[in-house]
């Protein structure tokens, strides 16, 4: 057998975390743990490495890998070659200041750049990245980066956790099929994921958490057919395509926000070249592409956190400083990125409560104890979160959970324009729908306008207007949102 987990009880200061957890796993057996955000599924594959977060206690149980106790403390030498680990924040992984021919080389204990080289083809990048250190890496970029670093010991267990999540649909087949050859090669695959169309195929076993308990445990194909409890009838009724809305007339006419001639470069490289782009008050505009397209840059450029080479952005026809601490307070507020990454811009040290506190002092201007507390109740309740995530730390918080703080801290700002960088890509099926909704009718109702970065079709049907595709930092076409005629 090798993994174990038995009756495991974890617990935090305000309560179980996991209660009575059993799954097992024989080696080169490959087990899918599926659930809804903050269900516990990451704390689970934190326990098989033998690590637990800041204030999580083993309170029962055991977790045995390849024979071996993992808590307290794994057994020496556990870690990269018995079973290796890859989060849903690749990029908090991987050393900011290293090339990656040197992160890879580190993590596979070679000198030689033709290993990394080989690493980095393995998960379908190509090999003059490594020379690039992570922040010149798209989000996708890094998370094959570091997924090829979680290989380079040829692991006997590797345990994901939502591996896909940040990936277009082609960097998200190659990544498959990566895997698919590492199940191939008898390497079992532990793997976290609140979305079953990225293990579908893939795995033999499915495995449903639900509030810290497992509640199935079936072969897959059964599963899928007749799941037996509420909770995995949810996720696979959410394989369906997503309902879109039908079309609907524009608010505004004038565009409130416009970058014209953009071109930004990104470690000596050019990533935008000449953009046009503009949203309009009430308008929800996708914009697609592949990884490493320049999307991401596009919004930190709208967003001033990326100063371009050349080119304007203008808010309400007005030219904006290039650099965000250059703006008006008035001019900050209204324009509010929610990252791809929220674990690298959540501050450690500060709860979702001071998080949501500092926007309403410093853009909104309010001061009354009273009027905050209320807003921030507000705030999380918009975002499918309860007072009780007010206390808590990023580190304390699942990757859905902070993905929805980032939300929330944006729409406390009170913005006019939101900028939302694959914002739904770490929910489950069930926040997804509740988050794209809420963004949806701040755009109908307030006149809000957004600009949604995503790989996912099905976000841009249920939400989205208009589509705007780059290709290697070029407008690639520009097309109405296809109309689902569903419900």
């Amino acid at each position: 057998m090798m993994l174990s987990i038995e009756n495991l009880e974890l617990r935090s200061p305000r309560g179980p975390v996991l209660r009575g957890a059993s799954l097992t796993a024989d080696a080169g057996e490959t087990v899918a743990v599926v659930g809804a955000s903050g269900s516990g599924k990451t704390t689970l594959a934190l326990s098989v490495l033998g690590h637990l977060r800041p204030g999580i206690t083993l309170s029962g149980g055991r977790v045995r890998v390849d024979g071996h106790d993992t808590l307290p403390a794994p057994h020496p030498g556990l870690r990269g070659r018995t079973v290796a680990y890859l989060g849903q924040d690749a990029g908090t992984t991987l050393n900011p200041y290293r090339r990656m021919s040197s992160t890879l080389r580190t993590a596979s204990g070679s000198r030689d750049d033709r290993d990394a080289e080989a690493l980095l083809r393995r998960v379908g990048l190509p090999t003059s990245l490594g020379r690039r250190r992570p922040a010149e890496l798209s989000g996708g970029q890094q998370q094959r980066a570091a997924l090829a670093a979680a290989l380079a010991r040829d692991p006997r267990l590797l345990v994901l956790d939502e591996p896909t999540s940040a990936l277009d649909p082609v960097a998200k087949d190659e990544v498959r099929a990566e895997l698919a050859r590492v199940r191939g090669a008898g390497i079992g695959l532990l793997w976290i994921t609140h979305d079953l169309s990225s293990v579908e195929g893939l795995v033999d076993r499915i495995v449903v958490l639900d509030d810290g308990r497992i509640v199935e445990d079936a072969p897959t194909d059964a599963f899928l057919a007749a799941p037996t409890t509420d909770a995995g009838a949810a996720l696979v009724s959410a394989r369906s395509p997503a309902a879109r809305r039908a079309p609907r007339e524009k608010r505004g006419t004038s565009p409130v926000l416009r970058a014209e001639g953009l071109t930004a470069t990104l470690g000596g490289r050019r990533v935008l070249t000449d953009l046009d782009v503009s949203v309009r008050p009430g308008q929800c505009l996708a914009v697609t592409g592949a990884s490493g397209s320049g999307k991401t840059t596009l919004a930190r450029c709208l967003a001033g956190l990326h100063p371009p080479a050349s080119g304007a952005v203008l808010l309400d026809g007005r030219p904006l400083p290039g650099r965000a601490h250059r703006r008006t307070v008035p001019d900050r507020a209204a324009i509010q990125l929610v990252p791809q990454s929220p674990a690298e811009t959540l501050h450690p040290a500060h709860t979702v409560g001071d998080t949501l506190r500092r926007p309403l002092r410093v853009l909104r201007g309010m001061r009354d104890p009273r009027e905050i507390a209320d807003e921030i109740e507000r705030l999380l309740g918009l975002v499918c979160l309860t007072a009780e995530h007010e206390g808590r730390l990023p580190g304390q918080l699942s990757g859905g959970q902070r993905q929805r703080v980032a939300l929330a801290r944006a729409l406390a700002a009170a913005p006019r324009i939101l900028l939302c960088d694959e914002t739904t890509s770490a929910l489950d099926s069930v926040t997804q729908a509740s988050v794209l909704d809420l963004v949806r009718g701040l755009c109908e109702e307030r006149s809000l306008a957004a600009l949604v970065i995503t790989h996912d079709p099905q976000v841009v049907r249920r939400v989205a207007d208009d589509a705007v595709e780059l290709a290697d930092g070029r407008l690639r076409h520009r097309d109405r949102a296809p109309v689902h005629q569903g419900s």
